[in-house]
């Protein structure tokens, strides 16, 4: 598993992330991971990834296409790869981008609802970094 930020192949189109990312990932709107995906592998830009749910030894990536890959690599492995300011780890078995959040329900149980239309729910342990998370972070317009 490789994170690489430039690669001349290909031309992302992707929001840039808030300053205060900046400093901790240079160019984080153009990281890219290369996930191994049946017999090849495929190159993903972070910012196409909604959610990521682990299943075992298994990590499931949903994309904002639609697309769903299995990978036979820990949730726990992606969670240290990806930038830790625009991924939150809603529960044990989830990871969300904060840049697909599209509603945030407050019940005895949190629950979000992702721009693809799915709910995740939020363990209670995990709603005061997601809400912390959520506040802080703010995607800077393409002028």
């Amino acid at each position: 598993m490789k994170a690489f930020a430039n690669d001349s192949i290909f031309n992302p189109v992707s929001i840039p992330f808030h300053k205060n990312v900046e400093n901790i990932a240079d160019s984080a709107c153009l990281q890219k991971l290369l996930i191994p995906f049946y017999d090849r592998k495929r190159t993903v830009s972070v910012d196409e990834i909604v959610r990521l749910e682990g299943s075992g030894n298994y990590t499931n990536f949903f994309l904002k296409d639609g697309t769903k890959m299995l990978v036979s690599r820990t949730l726990k492995e992606y969670e240290t790869l990806l930038d830790g300011q625009a991924f939150v780890r809603v529960h044990k078995s989830c990871i969300v981008n904060l840049g697909f959040v599209r509603k945030f329900f407050i019940k005895k149980e949190g629950e979000l609802e992702l721009t693809d239309g799915q709910q995740v729910k939020i363990s209670r342990r995990r709603a005061q970094i997601f809400m912390d998370r959520i506040r802080d972070f703010r995607p800077v317009a393409i002028n």
